[in-house]
């Protein structure tokens, strides 16, 4: 068909990847856990975000429970311990302490921050209507954090088959955004 061959539809997620791959910290008030998610991605410019969080996720009940959670976003220097924290249960190790990460506490949610984490979001649910069918968490971003020593924040992107890529050169076309002008002031 003009030079393209068929793609499996249930990969079509590697095309169109949405978001960095995230690390997301909850905490029910006695335990703080943390698991790695790169199903995520912006809904609104005002700060509604959306994320895969089942319940083959540990953190699944917690998020359920206490309907806020942090989503760090780690550099491509926490790359494998990012992957890592994916490959482990919570219900065998201490992620936080097995992996050397610090919690840092947040002002608006009980979930910590990720100290080696670029930037952090803190949330609250603001729909789990697509929960039940989807796994889809729809947040409101309460407060967010960057370190200025990391921006522009060196991304990652799982691509969907255990590869990443990271982001690249920087492109700035924000004097030619004329219709959407205040999105770069």
């Amino acid at each position: 068909m003009n030079g393209f061959v068929p793609y499996p539809v249930r990969e079509t997620y590697r095309l169109i990847e949405p978001g960095p791959t995230v690390l997301i910290s909850t905490s029910d008030g006695v335990r703080d856990n943390i698991m790695t998610n790169a199903f995520n991605m912006p809904v609104r410019h005002d700060g509604i975000l959306a994320v895969i969080v089942g319940t083959w996720d540990t953190s699944f009940a917690t998020l359920q429970a206490t309907r806020q959670c942090v989503i760090g976003i780690p550099g491509a220097d926490l790359m494998r311990t990012t992957v890592q924290v994916g490959n482990s249960s919570s219900q065998d190790i201490d992620k936080w302490e097995h992996f050397g990460l610090t919690r840092v506490p947040g002002v608006s949610v009980a979930a910590p921050l990720i100290g080696e984490c670029v930037a952090n979001i803190e949330c609250k649910v603001e729909d789990d209507s697509l929960v039940e069918d989807y796994s889809l968490w729809l947040l409101r971003t309460t407060a967010a954090w960057i370190r200025p020593d990391a921006a522009p924040a060196p991304e990652f992107h799982h691509r969907g088959n255990g590869t990443f890529t990271t982001n690249g050169e920087l492109h700035d076309l924000s004097d030619e955004m004329t219709k959407w002008k205040y999105f770069t002031d």
